[in-house]
């Protein structure tokens, strides 16, 4: 049966909790400064007709707040948690709209990157746990299934973070699961560094499954693409946009089959023709391929961790540092720092973006 709906991602600008502030008791006044915001972008997509709408990753923005204070986390990252699901959760009861939010959460001993829906009666519907950590997120435990959860009004809806979108996996198992909508929240586009590989991985991923992806993204590159890959919306580089679209869950699945037909719902058959039998390497922990391929060193979870700390931190502060002696003309101590930087932080943000910005200063 068709229904249109309309869908929005929040695409927040950067509202960071800095780990200079203090300990929990000054971090928590900070994240209710945040909230309030939040809260109001969220008032402005119900003003606007959304049925179900989607907060990046780092919701809160405490991610660089924990980098600082990691033996500290849970006593800020627990009551961050409950207020952040009694204030959203009143706007999506009041306002008969799904909310999906992102944030770091403590259980126990353990912090997962947690997907948490909140369904429009404000009650928690699902949450989904992170699987795919990259190396700076060894600290964090990841999840172990990608669940699918039924909205009523709207559908069955999916959820996946940040560098789960680098592995077609993901997506394939949340449509597998019965997804028609997979809502992306992320702070890094889909992890691949390049904004064109990032598009690429979007527009594949929906294609490949015929889904609807819509992809919440921190300060910029939010969008909501079909199930042929299509993009419906996109909110460009601007900052508190609130990214829409209308979406009928049941169409944007037709196409052409090999005899010159037209098949209403290709995902149907798609997935009617798999030979599951024929997949089993999918699931091998040491396929043939892997055993071809360089080895890569990886550091040990203690030593990753520390490291993504520091970038997120006195890491951070250096770059910005480095930068702006560049933007003043001070280039030989901003190249010596760029240099540094490049070195000592490798494949991370800073280390990437610090070798961009010596190419840049060669040309």
């Amino acid at each position: 049966m068709s229904k249109t709906i309309r869908v929005a991602a929040i695409q927040t600008k950067r509202r960071t909790i800095s780990y200079k502030i203090g300990g929990p008791e000054a971090a928590l006044p900070a994240v209710r400064e945040n909230l309030d915001e939040l809260v109001a972008l969220a008032e402005r997509a119900a003003d606007m007709g959304c049925d179900i709408v989607a907060l990046p990753e780092d919701t809160l923005g405490v991610l660089e707040w924990e980098s600082g204070h990691w033996d500290d986390v849970a006593a800020l990252l627990r009551p961050a948690e409950a207020e952040m699901l009694a204030r959203l959760g009143e706007v999506a009861a009041r306002r008969n709209m799904a909310i999906i939010c992102c944030n770091d959460c403590s259980d126990g001993d353990d912090v997962y990157n947690t997907a948490i829906l909140l369904g429009r009666d404000g009650e928690e519907a699902g949450r989904y746990l992170k699987v795919q950590l990259p190396v700076g997120e060894q600290a964090r435990t990841r999840g172990d299934r990608f669940p699918v959860f039924d909205v009523e009004g709207i559908g069955s809806v999916g959820m996946c973070i940040c560098y789960d979108m680098v592995f077609p996996e993901t997506t394939r198992a949340l449509a597998l699961g019965g997804a028609d909508i997979v809502f992306h929240l992320t702070m890094g586009g889909a992890s691949m560094a390049k904004g064109d590989a990032s598009l690429a991985a979007f527009r594949t991923r929906a294609a490949d499954n015929f889904i609807y992806l819509v992809v919440a993204f921190r300060g910029g590159g939010s969008m909501v693409i079909g199930p042929q890959g299509e993009i419906l919306a996109d909110g460009g580089g601007e900052p508190d946009a609130i990214v829409t679209a209308d979406i009928d869950l049941s169409g944007g699945r037709e196409a052409g089959d090999a005899l010159g037909g037209t098949v209403t719902d290709f995902r149907a058959r798609l997935f009617g023709e798999r030979v599951p039998s024929a997949y089993g390497i999918l699931t091998d922990p040491a396929p043939p391929g892997v055993g071809r391929l360089r080895h890569i060193d990886v550091p040990s979870r203690e030593a990753a961790a520390a490291l993504s700390a520091e970038g997120m931190t006195t890491g951070a502060d250096a770059f910005y540092e480095a930068d702006r002696l560049r933007a003043e003309g001070e280039t030989d101590e901003a190249r010596r720092q760029f240099q540094h930087l490049a070195e000592h932080f490798g494949t991370l943000w800073i280390g990437r973006v610090a070798r961009e910005r010596l190419a840049a200063m060669d040309d």
